[in-house]
Parts: structure tokens; sequence; C-alpha cells
């Protein structure tokens, strides 16, 4: 047997033995068929569609930052009270759901503006209503303590002016029992002529001299307590003692206090139609006296020379708010009596006189104490 193994057909033998053996023939050129391209250029575009895909980002990549976006919005909106947008919902219908929940909650805040401001409002309105209340309280006051001091005033007035009463008719009736004895001793006197001793005559003529002279003390006497009296008649210490044309003037000048310029510029208006009353002289006083000054006393007794007899002059006193407030009721009756005395002592038989106090105010200034400090001389017609 040969040693080299066999071969099988139609392969070629590389071993060395075999390399003596003649070369074999070369073999054909391969052949590609248009079927067979074709398919290559499939394969090579998949491929190429394969890495594009691999490299190009995808619609959800570039959706998946708005996606997240929307999902913190749903989140912010959850938070809030308000209605997550659903799965599968639109762009376009989650910003009209947006645009619609932030209309709402403009008109919410506008409300709860609204809500606010009313309640500023009302609360305003209930501080005035406070600071009003307060204020007439105050007034009440006011006007409660003057009545009280003037009517216990008016109580030891008008127990003065009746104790006065009584010593001018007493003086009187002694001056009347002094003018008889003294007629009664002229009588004995001529009657005893010649024929009475010298010292009858002498202790009848003494006894004459001191009933004289008691008859001129008396009458001086009365003559003071008359004064008094009219002083007494003359100054109103409340309301009730004042002349009933001038009540109404009074009354309506008290209650202007603690009202504003113009609300007073305006009653001084109405007064003049309604009670037919004006102010003739406006009359300013040092503080805390009550003496008019020199250059104001011949003005003041002009005042009454073109008043109608029947008319009532009537002078109300102030003072300023700085002080003791009964010292400053004082000072003003003080102030209004000086002035209705020295009217008194000018006026006509026909005319009346009469002085009233309001005591302390701010109503002419409330910046200026010292133009507080005068007397008003009003003249109320006669109706």
């Amino acid at each position: 047997m040969p040693d080299t193994p066999n071969q099988p057909n139609g392969q070629e033998s590389t071993d060395p033995a075999t390399q003596g053996l003649p070369p074999a023939a070369p073999a054909s050129k391969l052949t590609v068929t248009p079927t067979q391209a074709m398919i290559l250029v499939i394969v090579a575009l998949l491929v190429v569609l394969i890495v594009m895909k691999f490299k190009t980002p995808t619609e959800s990549q570039k959706l998946a930052p708005l996606l997240a976006e929307i999902e913190e919005l749903k989140r912010h909106s959850g938070s809030m009270g308000l209605p997550t947008a659903g799965g599968g919902e639109q762009l376009e219908d989650i910003a009209e759901r947006m645009k619609k929940d932030a209309d709402s909650m403009v008109l919410l805040a506008g409300r709860y503006k609204q809500l606010i401001d009313d309640g500023n409002a009302e609360l305003l309105k209930k501080n005035a209503d406070l600071l009003r209340s307060e204020q007439y309280r105050q007034v009440m006051s006011n006007d409660y303590d003057r009545v009280k001091n003037e009517l216990q005033q008016a109580k030891s007035g008008g127990y003065e002016a009746d104790a006065l009463r009584r010593e001018v008719a007493d003086l009187k009736a002694r001056r009347e029992t002094q003018a008889a004895e003294t007629a009664a001793m002229k009588q004995q006197l001529a009657a005893a002529g010649e024929q009475a001793p010298k010292a009858d005559l002498e202790n009848l003529q003494r006894r004459l001299e001191e009933i004289t002279r008691a008859k001129e003390f008396f009458e001086s006497r009365a003559k003071e307590l008359d004064s008094e009296l009219g002083k007494a008649r003359l100054f109103a210490r409340s309301e009730n003692e004042l002349l009933p044309a001038a009540v109404k003037l009074f009354q309506t000048l008290r209650k202007l206090e603690n009202q504003s310029e113009s609300d007073i510029k305006k009653a001084y208006a109405q007064i003049g139609t309604d009670l037919s009353a004006n102010v003739l002289k406006t009359l300013t006083f040092p503080t805390g006296s009550a003496k008019m000054d020199a250059a104001d006393e011949d003005p003041v007794r002009q005042i009454l020379t073109n008043v109608p007899d029947g008319d009532l002059v009537l002078v109300i006193g102030y003072a300023s708010e700085t002080g003791n407030v009964d010292g400053n009721r004082t000072l003003s009756s003080d102030r209004a009596t000086a002035v209705a005395e020295l009217l008194t002592n000018v006026k006509r038989p026909g005319q009346q006189v009469q002085a009233v106090y309001l005591g302390q105010t701010d109503r002419f200034s409330s910046r200026t104490p010292e133009r507080n400090q005068l007397c008003e001389i009003w003249q109320i017609r006669q109706q």
C-alpha cells in the first residue's frame, strides 16, 4: 500500500509530499447576479437606518422635558386644590384649562380684595361712629357739669336775692317809720313854740336830728340794696333766670361747642334769620382779667343809641380753656356782668339789658386761647 493517505476527490492537497505533482489549472472569475446586488443594497440601507435609529433623539425624548414640566404643573395645581390634567390630554387642552384656572384665580382674588375693602370701610365707619359717640358723650358730660353748677349757683343766688328783697322791704318800712316820726317831731316843735321850756325844745331838736340822720342812712342803704338787687336781676346764673327772649339764643349758642368753624358760621347766619338776633360788638379781655379796656367803654356806651326800646341786649361772657374750669366760669360771668353794668348805666327805661355766661370755650380759636377771652354783645329784636 502506498504510505500517503487517500484525499477526497476534488480537494487540493497541501501536503509537501504532493508538491512534486504537476500544478492544478486556475479557477474561473466570481460573478454576482442583480438579485444578489439588490439584496446587498437593502441590507446596507437597513444598517444605515439602524445606526441612525440609535444616534437620532426620538420624539419621546424630545417631549420628555415638556412632559416633566407638565407633571410639575399637575403637582402644583394639585397642591392648590385645582383639578389635575388627566392622562392623554392634548397640550392645547391643558393650556386652555390652565388659562381658565388662572382667570378663576384672578376673579377670586378680586372678590377677596373687595371683601377686604368692604371690611376696611365698615371698620372706618364704626371708628367714626365711636369717635362721634365719644364726642357726644363728652359734650353731654360737660353740659351736665355746667347745669349742675348752674343749679347750685341758682339756688345760692336765689337765696341771696330773696334776702336782699327782704332787707330792702325792711329798710323801706323803717324809713317810712322814721319819716313819720320826723313829721311828728316837727309838729311837736311847731306846737310848742315859745311856750315850751328851752330844755324840752333842745331835746326835741336833738331827737329830730337823730331821726333825720337815721332816715338818711336808711335811704342810702335802701339805694345800695336796690342797686345790688338790680345786679342780681341783671346777671342770669342759669337758663331759668334768663328773660324769655334770650332763652332760645342761649340754647343755640351752647350747642355750638365742639363744632367746626364752617358749621359755626352757618349757625350764626341762621340765628339772624330764625331768632332776629345779631352781634353788635365783641370785646376781648386780658388773660385772667374781667376789667374792660378803657378804650372800649365809650364805644359800648354808644351801642344802645341805635337799639329800639323793647329790644333786649344780651351780654354773653366766655373764657379760654387754659386754667381751672370753675375759675374760668367765674371769670366769664364777671366779664359779662362788667359790660352789662356799663350798659345799664346808660340804657333808656324801655331798653332791656341782661348778662349770662357760657364759660370756657375754644369756639373762636382752637390754636390761640387768648381769642376766646371775650364777651359778645347781642341785640335780640322784639318779636
